[in-house]
């Protein structure tokens, strides 16, 4: 073996590498001849070291004892050492490295295990902080002897030791040792020229330093015996002392047994006193809390439950009859006969109290109900709903009592909710259909005063409004009488005289529009039978204003008003009773410490500041826990079955008395459901509203559909006159009330897109009855009524409405071009002719110069024509074509006619220049001139405008 490791020593050392290990390695099976090899280790002699693991092939033996490397891989590259077996006797193992694993098998055992041994030292030694190689099946004593072998190297290093390994055939030298080997070198420097004197040299120093240590030995002889005998005296001072402990020994064994003895009896007395202690305890741990007073006791059984006192006392005994019965006792204490009867005695009182808690609030809640439930007489103008301050204040008093019954019965405590459910639903059926009773009546006697105040006054300028009204407050009151048959017997007379007086205007006429704001109507707000009004736009609307100051509040502000009023009632009441639902049955907690801000249980503080405070608590405590609280949301459905019912009833009264109202309520119960979505407030009363916003959205689709089915139903009479359409006055009427209900509302969308389908529907409807007009010229129906309509988005100044204003614009523009074009004609017919000739041949190729050479349109012909238009036959021409156009447009304002006037004027103007111009052009130096001039012609204009003003 060191015949190999010698040679293979001389194959690293050229290229500045030491051997580190190295083991024979065989190939092949049986039968085959087997191929050696060698696997080796070593380390680079340069700074910094690097360990490598290479594969050595031995030459064929013909050409001698040569060896070459085969493969390559540094110890970095190392990943396994898989020994295969730890305890049979197979000499295989792998190497795995990180592209390749390297199978081979030993020659002994031994080898195997022993160059394993010294690769786990290696690695261990030269990898340093890198990941270390995993060695699988491979015997821990070679493991750790390399590994302690490798700690000794370490150590010696450190201290300057001798060997690297002594357990293997091969060792480094150290660091020091290598040291002092080149300094010896360097003071012999003819150790490399003359290794024999070096070798005498080292001989010689040898034997110097084998003599000195034999004087030395010889030296120390004396001292050697002299530390003999001091040992012989210290070992009969060790014989004499040992005997000495050996009687002490005999002397202290029986005092140990008694001790023993002694101690073993003290112990048991402490174990007892302490379980005596530990068990007295215990009992009376269990006493305390089993214990239940007699004043407890009787409290339970024949407490007094109708006065605070007794309230008191009972909730007391109920908490403590609940902590006794919630005592967790050990498993053997519960089995004890006492506490087993205390048990029994506490779920008799328990069930006994409960029972009598259900039965007394059982009646107390059917006692206020059937008390409530009797109607009462209130005045038709007090829109108040009652308070329940007083019964909710005496109520909550026994909430720990209900607490307790949660608690200790469930089911009675919901029987409990549910009996307090059906109680107070009668009470309050009945007293939000009284109060809603009330609110109709108010509507209704207001709808007929109005109707006696300014119908028959305002009959001559209303024909056929008051019937509608009529029929309308007739359906409304058959709606409300449905339910209250007093108020039909009350009004039947009143709506039966009105609908009697006005029988006659229906022969007469029918008015466009069914619907208007009762206000409005009394105030002279509504259409004649024929379709002609004198007064303007700005008039109409000062006349407005001067009636509505004259007179009170109009409808629809009172109605706005009345409703607000309404969900302002409503609205506290359901809040309240909220409030009260989850604090007296306590839904949401599990204990009821907590108070109400602004007043005690008993004590309510009515100051602004009380009242305040309670006020954002209860919102705060519906907000809170309404919506995830299921059974608080049944509750209150069971409770208010009346209201979603009552809204909805209370919607469609308002939309048969007036279908504006629809708009109020629109705006009304919008401005309350965008306030809870943005308050995050999920309350019984903000849903029931959510629900209504869905119907009052659908009347409001349905008036909308109506109003433009209305527009396009609506046809010209036929031989008569008309002047600025009916629909178009209504629907200005439509956009002033509509303005003043949306005005800054968070609908604003759905009125700016009805706005947009009615305004298209006016625009249609005014193109077609414009076209089938006998009496008016077409072109005088559109841009009277464009220009009427004009104004009125000019002035209301609805952003939804700009590009609808800009096509009436244009659209008026173009039917007063139209018209000017078509009754100006051709004022000066033969002159007009000839010019027209004069362009036709200027177009065919003649140049302007020559016309007046041309026979039929020489500068005779020219005078000759220019003599038929004087002055005065031009303004006798303009005095009868102003006098149609007064004609057409006699029923509108003057402005309009005089701004037909002006469109007539510039045209004329127009055709003016256009002659003059061609004179010029084609009669250059002629002298020929028109027998009036453009400023004639603006006096002529003005003459007759002004003459006709006066």
């Amino acid at each position: 073996m060191a015949d190999y490791k010698s040679n293979l020593r001389e194959l690293f050392t050229p290229n500045n590498e030491r051997l580190l290990a190295a083991i024979q390695i065989t190939k092949g099976g049986s039968g085959k001849k087997k191929k050696l090899s060698y696997i080796c280790v070593s380390v680079t002699l340069t700074k910094p070291a690097s360990a490598m693991i290479s594969k050595i092939k031995k030459q064929d033996e013909r050409k001698g004892d040569q060896y070459k490397k085969q493969k390559v891989y540094d110890l970095k590259e190392l990943r396994q050492v898989n020994g295969k077996s730890t305890t049979g006797s197979s000499t295989e193992f792998d190497l795995v490295l990180e592209k390749t694993i390297i199978r081979a098998a030993a020659l002994t055992l031994t080898e195997k295990h022993t160059f394993l041994g010294q690769l786990h030292k290696i690695c261990n030694r030269y990898l340093g902080p890198t990941p270390q190689p995993e060695f699988l099946n491979i015997p821990t004593n070679y493991l750790e002897v390399a590994y302690s072998n490798m700690e000794h190297i370490r150590n010696s290093s450190n201290q300057g030791g001798h060997d690297e390994d002594k357990g293997g055939d091969y060792h480094a030298i150290t660091e020091q040792e290598e040291s002092d080997l080149d300094r010896m070198m360097k003071e012999c420097d003819f150790a490399i020229s003359d290794a024999e004197k070096f070798v005498s040299s080292l001989s010689k120093d040898l034997n110097v330093l084998d003599g000195q240590n034999i004087h030395s030995i010889m030296g120390s002889e004396s001292q050697v015996n002299s530390l003999m005998l001091l040992l012989d005296k210290a070992l009969g001072e060790v014989t004499s002392i040992e005997t000495q402990l050996d009687e002490y020994d005999l002397m202290m064994g029986g005092i140990a047994s008694q001790m023993g003895q002694m101690k073993n009896q003290e112990s048991f007395i402490q174990i007892t006193n302490t379980n005596h202690v530990r068990l007295l305890d215990e009992l009376d741990t269990v006493v305390m809390q089993l214990d239940l007073s007699k004043g407890h006791i009787k409290a339970l059984r024949e407490g007094d439950l109708s006065t605070d006192s007794g309230i008191e006392a009972c909730t007391s005994a109920a908490e403590a009859l609940q902590q006794a019965m919630e005592v967790e006792l050990p498993h053997g204490l519960s089995q004890l006969q006492a506490v087993v009867e205390q048990q029994k005695l506490f779920a008799e009182l328990r069930q006994r109290f409960a029972k009598r808690l259900f039965d007394f609030l059982g009646q107390v809640f059917l006692k206020q109900g059937n008390e409530n439930s009797i109607p009462t007489i209130k005045e038709p103008g007090d829109l108040k709903l009652p308070k329940h301050f007083n019964y909710h204040r005496n109520l909550l008093p026994y909430r720990h009592l209900l607490l307790w019954l949660k608690k200790a019965d469930k089911t009675k405590h919901t029987e409990l909710s549910t009996c307090y459910t059906k109680s107070l639903n009668r009470l309050y059926t009945n007293e939000i259909k009284d109060f809603m009773t009330n609110v109709k009546t108010s509507f209704m006697e207001q709808a007929i005063t109005d109707m006696e105040t300014y119908g028959s006054s305002s009959s001559s300028m209303m024909l056929g409004t008051q019937d509608k009204s009529s029929s309308k407050l007739r359906s409304a009151s058959k709606l409300f009488s449905g339910s209250r048959l007093s108020l039909n017997k009350r009004f039947s007379s009143s709506i039966k005289n009105l609908s009697g007086s006005q029988t006659s205007l229906k022969e007469k006429n029918k008015k466009f529009g069914s619907t208007q704001s009762l206000a409005f109507k009394g105030m002279g707000k509504k259409l004649k039978a024929g379709f002609k009004t004198k007064n303007n736009l700005r008039g109409s609307r000062e006349s407005l204003a001067s009636r509505i100051s004259e007179n009170e509040v109009p409808s629809y502000k009172r109605f706005s008003t009345t409703f607000r009023e309404v969900l302002a009632e409503l609205e506290p009441v359901c809040q309240e009773e909220e409030v009260f639902l989850v604090r007296f049955f306590n839904l949401n907690v599990d204990s009821v410490d907590t108070m109400m801000p602004g007043g005690s249980d008993d004590e309510l503080d009515d100051s602004p500041k009380g009242v305040e405070e309670r006020k954002k608590y209860q919102e705060a405590q519906v907000t809170k826990e309404i919506r995830p609280n299921n059974r608080l949301w049944l509750m209150m459905t069971e409770i208010f079955t009346v209201v979603e019912n009552e809204l909805a009833q209370l919607i469609l009264f308002g939309k048969e008395l007036d279908q504006y109202n629809t708009l109020n309520m629109l705006v009304v119960i919008g401005q309350r459901v965008d306030y809870a979505r943005q308050q995050s407030d999920g309350s019984f009363l903000a849903k029931v509203l959510g629900s209504s916003l869905v119907k009052v959205k659908t009347n409001f689709d349905d008036f909308s559909a109506r109003k433009i089915k209305d527009i396009d139903d609506w046809n010209l009479p036929k031989g008569k006159k008309c002047g600025v359409l009916p629909f178009v006055l209504d629907f200005e009427n439509f956009l002033e009330l509509s303005e003043n209900i949306f005005r800054d509302s968070s609908r604003r969308s759905h009125i700016d897109k009805a706005y947009k389908y009615m305004m298209q529907a006016v625009i249609r409807a005014i193109g077609r009855n414009a076209s089938e007009s006998q009496k008016t010229p077409a072109e005088v129906v559109e841009f009277q009524n464009y220009h009427h309509l004009n104004a009125c988005l000019a002035s209301f100044k609805i952003a939804a409405l700009d590009q609808e204003r800009k096509e009436v614009k244009n659209l008026y523009n173009d039917a007063v071009h139209r018209y000017v074009n078509s009754m100006m004609g051709r004022p000066m017919e033969k002159l007009s002719n000839f010019f027209e000739g004069v362009k036709m041949i200027m177009e065919g190729g003649v140049r302007a110069e020559e016309v007046g050479y041309q026979l039929k349109f020489s500068k005779q012909e020219l005078r000759r024509c220019i003599k038929e238009y004087s002055g005065k036959d031009i303004k006798k021409g303009l005095e009868s074509l102003y006098h149609k156009i007064e004609k057409h447009t006699a029923e509108n304002d003057n402005r309009l006619q005089q701004v037909v006037w002006q469109f007539m004027q510039e045209e004329f103007i127009s055709q003016y220049k256009h002659y003059e111009d061609l004179i010029t052009r084609c009669y250059p130096d002629s002298s020929i001139r028109l027998e009036f001039t453009i400023k004639d012609v603006l006096d002529y204009f003005t003459n007759i405008a002004m003459s006709q003003k006066a």
